[in-house]
Order: C-alpha cells, then sequence, then structure tokens
C-alpha cells in the first residue's frame, strides 16, 4: 500500500495536452482543487498564495485560503471506478487490468467504489466508499463477467444495484487486503486469451457504418438510450456529492456513447451521401442530430459535477482526437483523459495517484453570480501550470 507522500512521478506530454475547457451555466463556486505542474509534467507542491492568482468572468479574485498538497494530502480522498459497457476483449482487458493496477497503489486511507453497467443500468457493486482492499478485488474479480459489451435492457434512469449510502464506513484489512488485490492483478496479468470477454471488433468498419445513420430510427434510439444512461450518471455525481473531501470519478468506456462522440460523426454532417426517394433523412441529418444531443449530455455531465465538486477522468477512445465520450467531459472538471491503449497501465496506475495531490484554492466573491463565468487559476511562478475546473 502506498502512502500519498510517497507518491511522485513525472507525468507525460499527453497528459499535459488536456486542457480544461469554458461550458454552460453552473452554480457559483469559491473554491477549487487545483494541480500545479512544472514544465515537464512534474508536481509542483511549494507554491506560496501569493504565487496564484484566480480571475472569474476576468476580474482578479482576492484569495481568501490556500492549502498546499502537504496539508490537504492527510485527508482522505475517495474515488469512483465506473464501468460502462466496453466491446472488445483487448479494450476490456486492458481497463481491468489498469483498474486493479491503480487500486493496488490506492493510498492508505482512501476509499473506493466501483460502479458498474449491469442488464439495464448503471448498478453500485458497494453499499459505499470502501476502506477494505479485499472487497475491491473481489468486486473487480467480477466485471469480466459482469459487464455487458453494449447497453443492453432499457435503463432505469437512477443507480441500481447496492443501494449507496453516502454515511457508510468500514474499517482497512490491512496486508491481507492488499495480497487479494495485487494477486488479483496478477491474475489479470497472467489470463489466457478470452478472460476478458468480449467480441472482437471487426477491423476497418467506418464508425459511420457501425452506427447505420441511414436508419434514423435506430439513431434516435441510441441517443435515448445515452440520454438515459447520463441521467444514471447525474444521479451518481449528486449522491457522490454529500460525501466530504476530495471526490474523482473514473470512467471506463468503449460503447455506442463514444461512437456516438467520434471525430467522424462532425465529418459526416456535412458529407453529401446518397439519398433514396420517399427516405425520412439521410446520414448527414441523422449526423447533426446526433452532434448536437451528445454535445448537450456532456455539458450536462460537465456542469453537475463541477456544482458537485468531482473530478472527473475518462479512461476511454483511442487517441489524440479519440477520446470517448466522456473524454469532451473531464478537462472542464480539471480530470485528464487515458486513451485505452498501449501503456495505460503505466500512464493511469500511476498518474492517477498524483492527481489527488492539489492545492485547496478559496477565494472571494462581490456576490452570488447568477450568469456563468469562465474561472482562469494561473501562477505568477515561471514555467508553473495550474490545472482545475474551468466553471463557477
Amino acid at each position: 500500500m502506498f502512502q500519498r507522500h510517497c507518491i511522485g512521478m513525472i507525468l507525460g506530454a499527453s497528459l499535459l495536452a488536456a486542457q480544461p475547457a469554458p461550458g454552460a451555466k453552473v452554480q457559483t463556486r469559491t473554491q477549487a482543487w487545483v494541480l500545479a505542474l512544472d514544465e515537464r509534467g512534474g508536481l509542483v507542491g511549494d507554491l506560496k498564495s501569493e504565487e496564484i492568482q484566480v480571475k472569474v468572468a476576468g476580474k482578479a479574485r482576492p484569495l481568501v485560503q490556500v492549502k498546499t498538497p502537504a496539508q490537504t494530502a492527510e485527508a482522505a480522498q475517495s474515488w469512483v471506478l465506473v464501468f460502462e459497457p466496453i466491446r472488445d476483449p483487448g479494450y476490456r482487458a486492458t481497463a481491468f487490468v489498469a483498474a486493479a493496477d491503480f487500486l493496488s497503489k490506492v493510498p492508505d486511507g482512501d476509499r473506493v467504489l466501483i460502479v458498474a453497467r449491469g442488464k439495464d443500468s448503471l448498478e453500485a457493486l458497494m453499499p459505499g466508499f470502501s476502506l477494505r482492499r479485499a472487497l475491491w478485488a473481489e468486486t473487480l474479480a467480477k466485471l469480466p463477467d459482469f459487464l455487458p459489451e453494449t447497453f443492453v435492457g432499457v435503463s432505469k434512469e437512477s443507480l441500481q444495484g447496492q443501494a449507496f449510502q453516502a454515511a457508510f464506513t468500514d474499517a482497512s484489512d490491512g496486508p491481507a487486503g492488499q495480497e487479494a488485490v495485487t494477486g488479483l492483478l496478477a491474475k489479470y496479468r497472467a489470463g489466457a486469451t478470452g478472460w476478458a470477454k468480449g467480441t472482437t471488433d471487426i477491423r476497418g468498419v467506418r464508425v459511420v457504418d457501425r452506427l447505420n445513420l441511414d436508419n434514423p430510427m435506430l439513431v434516435a434510439g441510441m441517443l435515448a438510450t445515452v440520454g438515459r444512461e447520463t441521467k444514471v450518471l447525474l444521479s451518481l455525481f449528486d449522491q457522490v456529492a454529500a460525501v466530504p473531501g476530495q471526490k474523482h470519478v473514473v470512467v471506463f468506456s468503449r460503447c455506442e456513447a463514444d461512437d456516438l462522440s467520434s471525430p467522424e460523426i462532425r465529418k459526416a454532417m456535412s458529407t453529401k451521401f446518397k439519398r433514396e426517394k420517399g427516405d425520412s433523412g439521410g446520414p448527414a441529418e441523422a449526423a447533426v442530430l446526433i452532434h448536437r444531443d451528445m454535445i448537450i449530455y456532456q455539458n450536462q455531465l460537465k456542469e453537475r459535477a463541477v456544482v458537485d465538486g468531482l473530478t472527473v477522468y475518462s479512461v476511454a477512445g483511442t487517441g489524440q482526437n479519440v477520446i470517448g465520450h466522456l473524454g469532451n467531459v473531464a478537462p472542464g472538471t480539471g480530470g485528464y483523459i487515458f486513451p485505452l491503449s498501449g501503456g495505460l497501465e503505466l500512464s493511469f496506475g500511476q498518474a492517477i495517484q498524483l492527481f489527488g495531490s492539489r492545492y485547496l484554492v478559496q477565494w472571494q466573491e462581490d456576490a452570488p453570480a447568477a450568469d456563468p463565468a469562465e474561472v482562469v487559476l494561473s501562477s505568477t511562478r515561471k514555467g508553473v501550470k495550474l490545472i482545475a475546473q474551468a466553471l463557477r
């Protein structure tokens, strides 16, 4: 098990590339959890309050308090691992191994909740945030058989499974629990082909062909499904918000929601397709509808995460341009994007821990704001970059 003060590494350039982005209207916020990085991506933990500046809607705000990572490090943090459907066995195995590696490195005192898509909704697989590592391992071990490849059933639009209890507490199981986690990680790494389940994606098939944009009813159905799934995530955000301290939500996904967020959809909006007499719309119209609705869903998730004080991370997509559904949400919450590709275990399993080492910056507002505003945090120290939620 890792003590938080022992965790440190240099973040890759791909992590630095994710920039918080302005979004739509949210409630007034007068504090932010802030990650400070140097030019190489290394953690900067010794900034003084006079080296931090906050501007809201372009206006400088006076600081009330700044707590350094050393001052916030001992406070327990809460991590939610959310598993949406993942199709391909390779992507599934990558996600499960990365999650197991992450759990083996969670600092002492931090708590974990695992949530996964079931037959008709996201399900809490624990009664609440747990300190018991053996429970983490037991729950994660069920996922290869539990997690579907696609959005099956009709979502109930609220979190199912074990009733989430914000006040749930349990006791650490010490070295025995750690052995359970590391044992599961070793099992996953040594597993024979096919242990992660799933169906191999047909290579070379374009997203627009997989989605069948010629069928407007099918497209509308998929968008409705993602809309219901969005409501479940929003309800999860709200329930987790009641837990004190820093809260991190990590979403693993490789399914229809990610396909609908593909850059190919934007390209299809202006592509000339062959039209059939009497049809009810073509691929270009379907692409416009998809793009519009997915932006709405992503803004809803981003806004709610900021209001609820959550940092969201996305583990999806396959690279810099293909980042998945939640990849369009994470940067606006101060979180990062991790592609489901080679090297994920190293970059996610280690770097995600560093993201818990943040400053707590609090500032003063003139009055509660009725309009949305962009929050910009910066440092006067040369070469230091501050990463935080970008909305108030």
